[in-house]
């Protein structure tokens, strides 16, 4: 739903003349920046825990996909 004028001057107003689409953009790239930074740690993790053997390799291809589906659903979802 479309802001009114009123609604869009008073969000430029709170926000430091901030347009509520540059507001949007950033929220949208800090999430993913996020999610990419804990999608590397994770991945990271599990690496490290599968060289030294103590995460089977079942496992680690478990948390591989799973943060890979992460990713593609929260893009999905939240950048189309």
């Amino acid at each position: 739903m479309a802001m009114t004028a009123a609604q869009e001057a008073a969000f430029k107003a709170a926000s430091g003349n901030l347009e509520p689409s540059g507001m949007h953009l950033l929220c949208l790239g800090l999430l993913i920046g996020f999610l990419f930074f804990w999608a590397a740690w994770a991945i990271v993790d599990v690496w490290s825990g599968w060289s030294s053997d103590r995460v089977k390799s079942a496992a680690m291809g478990r948390a591989v996909v799973r943060t890979v589906l992460l990713l593609v659903v929260s893009i999905w979802m939240f950048c189309s």
